[in-house]
Formats: C-alpha cells, structure tokens, sequence
C-alpha cells in the first residue's frame, strides 16, 4: 500500500507526523509526503489516458484530486499506464466498496492478511 500525503487543506503545511502516520499502523504500507502534487498529477494523467477505467467522482481540491482511493489489479505493470479497478472517494465513505473490490481482485479463499 502507498499512501500519498500532500498540502491541500491549510493545515497541510509540513509532512505528516507520527500520530497521523500511526493511523496507518500496517508495517507494509508506505507513507510519503509529496508537497509538489506529483503523484496526483500522474494519477490524474492515467485517469485521462484510460477513460474506461474507473474514474474519481469527488474530491478535487485546488486542481489536484485528494483524498481518494484506488485499487490496481495485481498484475498490473507501472510502465505501462495501469487500469484501475476501483478509484474512488473521500477514503472514509469509499472503504467498504473498496474492500469488495479488494476480495474480487483476489480471488475465492485468498486472504490479504498475513
């Protein structure tokens, strides 16, 4: 899991500390803090490159979407542009859809928990 933090919100004015980084306490996932908006820039990108795929229907906050969630197959290859299978928003309202996708992309009797 990649979690990407930017300054959006007037708040976000400096990375994340520990206790907001601690809401993700799941050793795999990794945090970043992008202050320059890249990585919402390429999502955005994708998200016009492949106009198939899911697509994010809330949050766009100062021309960069935020605050949302996708889901790639685990397959998919970075170099090639993937397709999502789910994007979605705000992460609180998406979660339990996200988690059906989840379990469909893994498949009968898999488990993403170690």
């Amino acid at each position: 899991m990649l979690v990407v933090w930017e300054p959006i919100l007037p708040s976000d004015w400096r990375p994340p500390g520990g206790r907001v980084l601690a809401r993700l306490p799941d050793e795999r996932a990794r945090q970043f803090w992008d202050s320059n908006h890249l990585v919402a820039k390429a999502l955005s990108d994708f998200a016009k490159q492949k106009p198939n795929q899911p697509q994010p229907d809330c949050c766009v906050q100062k021309g960069f979407n935020w605050d949302e969630v996708i889901l790639y197959g685990p397959h998919s290859q970075w170099h090639d542009t993937p397709t999502a299978v789910f994007w979605s928003g705000p992460v609180v309202r998406a979660v339990p859809n996200l988690e059906t996708a989840f379990k469909e992309q893994l498949g009968p009797g898999k488990s993403a928990y170690r």
